[in-house]
């Protein structure tokens, strides 16, 4: 298992809708692209769902140290926790460019679909898996 494949599984679910707390190929949110993406290379991350459309900062924390670790500079395949003008999110970096993601992964939100796309916040923390040996 590697960076690679996480993002190689991420790319699959290109074009599916958004839906809030959806963890299915029909519909899913920026957390559901995280775990099925790492379910799909065999990394059991955590299903749960127990957040509202304005998720708090330190669940989002708690919940990535399940199956990550905290990192400082970007690699392809890290989680970058950011906040847009509405909500904290999390995406998958695709693309890195010296020392910051220039490319994520992303379900974005309502009337959206997962897309590879340029990173558009700043990143407040980013997040390394904890790839099996």
């Amino acid at each position: 298992m590697s960076a690679e494949a996480f993002v190689a599984a991420a790319r699959g679910f290109l074009g599916v809708p958004w839906v809030h707390q959806g963890r299915t190929d029909k519909g899913m949110d920026c957390v559901g692209l995280i775990v099925l993406s790492m379910r799909a290379i065999g990394i059991d991350a955590p299903l749960a769902a127990d957040y509202g459309r304005m998720q708090d900062y330190r669940q989002a924390r708690r919940y990535l140290e399940v199956f990550c670790d905290r990192v400082g500079a970007p690699e392809i395949g890290d989680v970058v926790l950011f906040k847009t003008t509405q909500t904290l999110h999390m995406a998958i970096v695709s693309e890195v460019d010296g020392l910051a993601p220039k490319r994520v992964i992303q379900a974005l939100g309502p009337k959206s679909n997962v897309v590879d796309t340029g990173l558009q916040f700043p990143p407040l923390m980013l997040w390394r898996p904890k790839w099996p040996s």
